[in-house]
């Protein structure tokens, strides 16, 4: 034996190194083969994340849409009892009862709607949990395709109405104010779905992995393993196999190609199912490939998985940033949209729809400083509704508010779109008519008073006769502030009272200079 290790020693050491090399480059292999299996793991991870992010953003834009609250916003006042938004399949998209979004709608009325035994956009009355309501399922159209109907019930129990009665007319009159409120949810529904499909989440995943070089797959997959969201629009609302997701090791090999897949729960919730799993499937040929030449490139292969890494993340980084940036130029839109909205209602009378004293006030001296500093005319006219105490005496503060209403209606419809009326308090509105001279404005005084006296207003089958005085004034050149201008205004209006009311009457600045000589 000795004589055979001295005879063949050189070979023996050859062997040992050969076989030492051999078990270090497995070594090596094997380490950056599991360096490599983890870098991609990682990589894994964080585009996982990211495109988490992403779609949180996504459901963060369109909850900003939010049925509910336009509902309540523009309620008119109604005791709304349900409100569904269903898919033309009964499937309950949107509901004031969150636990039944997602669920098919099966209610009795509905299922005689769509077998055509009662009419569609037609009001019924039915009960509702032991509650009486007035229900109509209105449906809704984009491009002569229905997308939806609107399940509407409003309470009418205090009215006691009986089942499909016509004869009460406080139900009937609500009627048109339900028919308001659903073209307001219509026109928000489309809306919304003009905004969903300009941020399809499907979209944006399918461009996403179009742009990297080996992510195959972005899926969001539930409990029972069913896709709810995918960059591959052909399985959606499939149940994946096992085959199909990812065993306990990373690697795994299809019929084509290596594929490398990650499965993830997230805090992402879709269609009233939570933390769904997202699975990224990710091109393994490259590793497989390279597999058996690790030994000699390992670290070659390692700096190029780093920069790889660092591509990856950097392309991440850039595309949450520019979603990032979508979203809120779209949230400041909203915003701006809302503020402007906010600042209207602030200036407007909630009962005419007329400007509101404030903001009447603001315009008044705004007008009278630009008129002195371009030298224009300007008229003012103070209207007063004759008898008006008498109406809420009479017919009741209801029917007061409706002649009052009615009167603001005819009186604007006899102005320009650069004249102003607000409502200065109680039943006196004033007019501005800028660049306009006194013989003008009297013209336009006179069509305003047969305007109101020609018809009167009829509230709940009663005719309220009105008139109104109107006292005006127009801006000289003694006058030092619109107050004065609109003093003189009012007293005028004063005259026209005394004089026996439904009239006009122009201040007389020549016979007060006369009394003040």
């Amino acid at each position: 034996m000795a004589t055979l290790i001295r005879r063949y020693k050189i070979p023996i050491v050859l062997l040992m190194l050969v076989l030492g090399i051999a078990y270090l480059s497995y070594y090596n292999y094997k380490i950056q083969k599991n360096l490599l299996l983890t870098q991609m793991h990682n990589n894994s991870l964080n585009i996982v994340s990211s495109v988490t992010a992403a779609i949180n953003r996504f459901d963060a834009i369109k909850s900003t849409m939010n049925l509910q609250k336009l509902v309540k916003d523009v309620s008119f006042g109604l005791e709304i009892f349900e409100f569904r938004f269903l898919e033309p399949d009964g499937t309950i998209r949107n509901s004031m009862f969150q636990d039944e979004i997602g669920k098919v709608y099966t209610n009795k009325s509905y299922v005689r709607t769509m077998q055509g035994e009662q009419k569609i956009k037609q009001f019924f009355f039915e009960v509702r949990d032991y509650v009486d309501v007035m229900a109509i399922y209105y449906p809704i159209y984009k491009d002569n395709e229905l997308i939806g109907l609107i399940d509407l019930a409003v309470d009418i129990s205090e009215y006691k109405v009986l089942d499909n009665s016509n004869e009460n007319f406080s139900v009937l009159r609500r009627q048109s104010d339900i028919i308001n409120l659903l073209k307001s949810i219509e026109g928000s529904i489309k809306n919304s779905l003009d905004v969903s499909a300009k941020t399809d989440i499907n979209e944006f995943l399918y461009n996403y992995i179009q742009s990297t070089k080996n992510i195959l797959e972005i899926s969001l997959l539930d409990s029972q393993n069913k896709v709810h969201v995918s960059s591959n629009k052909n399985i959606i609302g499939t149940v994946l196999s096992n085959k199909e997701l990812p065993p306990p090791g990373f690697l795994t090999l299809s019929d084509e190609r290596p594929l490398y897949r990650t499965l993830v729960t997230t805090d992402i919730s879709k269609n009233g199912h939570e933390n769904l799993k997202l699975l990224l499937i990710t091109d393994a040929t490259a590793y497989s490939n390279h597999e058996f030449q690790l030994i000699r490139t390992a670290s070659v292969t390692t700096f190029i998985a780093l920069l790889f890494a660092l591509f990856t993340t950097r392309s991440i980084y850039f595309s949450a940033i520019e979603q990032s940036r979508k979203e809120k130029e779209r949230l400041e839109m909203l915003v701006k949209e809302r503020t402007r909205a906010i600042e209207i209602l602030s200036k407007t009378d909630a009962l005419t729809g007329l400007w509101n004293r404030r903001y009447l006030e603001e315009m008044l001296e705004m007008e009278f400083k630009r008129a002195r500093r371009h030298n224009f005319d300007i008229s003012i006219m103070i209207i007063d509704l004759d008898h008006f105490k008498n109406v809420n005496d009479t017919y009741g503060h209801m029917a007061g508010d409706e002649v009052l209403r009615e009167i603001s209606s005819r009186i604007t419809s006899c102005l320009r779109e650069t004249d102003f009326i607000g409502r200065y308090g109680g039943e006196e509105l004033v007019v501005i008519l800028p660049m306009t001279t006194l013989h003008v404005a009297i013209k336009v005084a006179n069509i305003i008073l047969e305007t109101i006296s020609s018809k009167p207003v009829v509230f709940e089958s009663q005719s309220i006769e009105t008139t109104a005085s109107i006292g005006m004034s127009c801006l000289r050149k003694d006058h030092t502030d619109h107050l004065k201008v609109f003093a003189e205004a009012d007293e005028a209006l004063y005259v026209a009272k005394e004089n026996g009311r439904n009239r006009i009457e122009v201040y007389d600045h020549t016979k007060k200079e006369s009394e003040i000589e």
